[in-house]
């Protein structure tokens, strides 16, 4: 679908499934992403069956791609089409392509994908404050840090505060061009 710097974002196919749910049980993964209880595989796979055959009109959930191979995912999720606003998030589950700018790449693939295809005029992300390598992602692609929601989550059994950072349309163009193959669809 939209490639940069060798970072392909694309949809999902039923058969990236099985990847998605091996992500899934990687307690370091949710130790970053707070996904709470792990579903069985059936229930897993069930769930996400759906949001591949039947997305649902408030969620965008591409695989990421690098080398030829699914690494991760990213999504669009609570859509608003009246607000134009989404959250985005992002998993790299595949350890061996981490910090080599994978993520960074995905981010602005789907950030140029929201604005550009979905119409969007802000994305934000809620982010746990101590993961310092999304903050930094996010920072690095040109997000705002907006507030701090304070001992908003329970994660890991610890009430915990989530970070909000945010990215106008328009910061976000005035960094990156579009790579989408005509530009005057922004």
């Amino acid at each position: 679908m939209l490639q940069r710097n060798g970072v392909r974002i694309r949809p999902l196919d039923l058969e990236d499934l099985d990847k998605l749910y091996e992500w899934h049980q990687d307690a370091e993964i949710d130790a970053w992403a707070g996904w709470g209880p792990r579903m069985s595989r059936a229930r897993f796979l069930h769930r996400y069956e759906e949001v591949v055959r039947e997305p649902p009109e408030d969620f965008v959930l591409f695989g990421v791609e690098y080398g030829d191979r699914l690494v991760g995912y990213i999504e669009l999720a609570e859509m608003s089409r009246i607000s134009r606003r989404a959250a985005i998030g992002f998993v790299i589950g595949e350890k061996d392509v981490r910090r080599h700018g994978v993520a960074t790449n995905a981010v602005v693939l789907m950030l140029d994908y929201g604005f550009s295809l979905e119409d969007l005029d802000r994305i934000y992300a809620e982010v746990y404050p101590f993961n310092r390598a999304s903050l930094r992602l996010l920072e690095k692609v040109g997000f705002q840090h907006e507030g701090t929601l304070r001992r908003h989550e329970v994660h890991q059994g610890v009430r915990t505060d989530l970070a909000v950072y945010g990215i106008l349309r328009d910061e976000f163009y005035g960094r990156y061009s579009t790579a989408l193959p005509n530009p005057d669809r922004r």
